[in-house]
């Protein structure tokens, strides 16, 4: 178990320094910079969210604005949330199959404060299926009245993680990234279960329009197995 920590320590920081050089090498385009200047450069408290995917590279992008950002309570959770730790942003540790509650909870309290927030998680974590969204975070907006932000990345060149059920995409040294942003949800705080399920499918299919949009833009193409 010390062996266990020590290791996890010391893929932390190497993680952290290789990734904080390599991804400031990246050029970077903003699709929807009004919406990035309004909700993540500007005061208001927001819920963000992604596909699993684009983990590693998003929390790197916003770790000036400190995030709260919610990891999940495993293996590959540990990892990236030292990983986030380290660059600043806010871990909270929870999913939807361990420990979820407890998080959205910690979320919703910091959502609610008088102290501005910006708040995201991944929508098809932890571990899958990819690109297919649940309920958590659209809830966690409906029940704060925050706008819902919908965020997506794509790269090129870029490695891509094969043997991960999220088919992890982590941008090249130098390469073209186009991080994009979809029209934010307000979340009525009155929706039954059939609204929400209704409101799920409908993030869901926008997110995926987007990264077929940002795949695009950029030249990605996904690996088939």
């Amino acid at each position: 178990m010390v062996r266990s920590e020590r290791i996890n320590r010391l893929l932390i920081q190497l993680g952290t320094l290789i990734f904080r050089l390599w991804f400031a090498t990246c050029r970077i385009k903003i699709v929807g910079r009004d919406i990035h200047q309004r909700y993540i450069l500007g005061p208001a408290s927001i819920v963000g969210a992604t596909w699993h995917r684009n983990a590693i590279f998003l929390v790197w992008f916003f770790r000036r604005q400190h995030p709260l950002i919610m990891f999940s309570r495993s293996r590959d959770g540990d990892l990236l949330a030292g990983f986030a730790a380290k660059l600043g942003v806010v871990p909270v540790r929870g999913s939807s199959s361990r420990g979820g509650r407890e998080a959205l909870a910690q979320m919703r309290q910091r959502l609610l404060a008088s102290t501005p927030v910006k708040a995201a998680t991944v929508l098809d974590g932890p571990q899958g299926p990819p690109f297919v969204a649940k309920k958590g975070m659209i809830v966690l907006a409906m029940q704060t009245g925050r706008p819902l932000v919908p965020i997506m990345m794509s790269a090129r060149p870029a490695v891509t993680l094969r043997r991960a059920w999220d088919k992890t995409l982590i941008p090249l040294p130098f390469s073209r990234v186009v991080v994009a942003y979809g029209t934010p949800w307000v979340v009525p705080p009155d929706l039954d279960e059939e609204g929400l399920e209704r409101l799920r499918r409908e993030v869901e299919e926008t997110f995926n329009r987007m990264m077929r949009a940002v795949d695009a833009d950029t030249g990605y193409r996904a690996p088939v197995d």
